[in-house]
């Protein structure tokens, strides 16, 4: 090897074990140095971080992250993260950590600000396997909770999907109505049984008869025996889901005439910016699904205010 070849190597080496990214502290500021390839070695203020108490932190976790903190503040690759409590966080397993209020998940996000695991209490935590996790009967999914009756039974079946001897789970949404001994997933979002085809947590449309909602006769029908209808002609125009989300939905209140006792009413997110109302009812025959779909028309301007198109659907099992 020759003293040129050596050189080219040993220079090659220096500027390899050079680059990365961390924090250093200089002249009584905390900066976070980071490796850009068209700009090369960089390094950035943390303006928020007192250099006085800063110091590195380190976790057994594979995650790809370089953590710091004050005394006021946690920063995760020199970024400051609002509302957590640097002195109690700590690692907990699976890419979710936790501070003395809260839990937090890091292992997938839009923004890594909003990486809270809400209504979980942290103590309660318990790890399946990843994202999968379980606080009593809330089951954690990512930084999304579902509360799960049956929680004991819950099996994983993969990074999305998961089942318990009664329910389908597809990440943090029951598929009700699903058969559990028929079902099978086709992707991420997509999923069949003997009976229905599923979509992001919820049937198909394509397997609902759409109906006249106006025409429709409630008393002569008998809902229990009904094939799965959604309501093509109940709204008009568009609505504000905000608005809009308290108000009766005409199906239900059908029932309700009919005899039929609400259960359960949740409140979900479905595809992209769309919302679901889902409400469970029952009489001495059957128990029926409500669902109230808002769909996101993002053919309008994101500031419209009536933006969410809707339509009313049902299917029920007798018992």
């Amino acid at each position: 090897m020759t003293i040129k070849q050596l050189t080219f190597i040993l220079l090659t080496l220096l500027v390899l074990t050079s680059c990365g990214r961390g924090y250093k502290v200089e002249d009584d500021k905390v900066y976070y140095e980071y490796w850009n390839e068209g700009s090369g070695q960089n390094k950035r203020l943390i303006e928020q971080a007192d250099a006085r108490t800063f110091q590195k932190l380190s976790f057994d976790c594979d995650c790809d992250f370089e953590f710091g903190k004050d005394k006021d503040h946690l920063f995760i690759d020199g970024e400051l993260i609002k509302n957590i409590d640097p002195n109690t966080f700590k690692f907990v397993g699976n890419y979710i950590f936790r501070d003395k209020d809260s839990a937090y998940f890091f292992g997938f996000y839009n923004n890594i600000q909003e990486c809270v695991i809400k209504g979980v209490n942290p103590d309660k935590i318990k790890m399946i396997k990843y994202p999968w996790a379980k606080a009593d009967n809330l089951l954690i999914h990512g930084r999304d909770t579902v509360t799960i009756d049956d929680i004991i039974d819950f099996v994983p079946i993969d990074d999305n999907w998961g089942k318990t001897k009664r329910h389908i789970i597809n990440n943090n949404q029951i598929l009700y109505g699903a058969d559990v001994a028929t079902f099978k997933y086709t992707s991420s979002f997509e999923g069949k049984d003997k009976n229905f085809n599923y979509e992001f947590g919820a049937i198909n449309e394509d397997d609902f008869k759409r109906v006249n909602y106006k025409t429709f006769d409630f008393n002569s029908k008998d809902i229990c025996s009904t094939e799965p209808i959604v309501f093509v002609d109940i709204y008009d125009s568009l609505v504000s889901y905000l608005e809009d989300k308290n108000k009766s939905i005409e199906i239900v209140e059908k029932l309700k005439v009919k005899g039929f006792k609400i259960n359960n009413i949740s409140y979900l997110d479905w595809i992209g910016e769309s919302k679901i109302i889902r409400v469970s009812l029952s009489n001495n025959k059957c128990n029926c699904i409500v669902e109230k779909l808002y769909r996101y028309d993002y053919g309008k301007p994101s500031e419209t205010k009536n933006i969410f198109k809707v339509t009313e659907r049902i299917y029920c099992e007798p018992k």
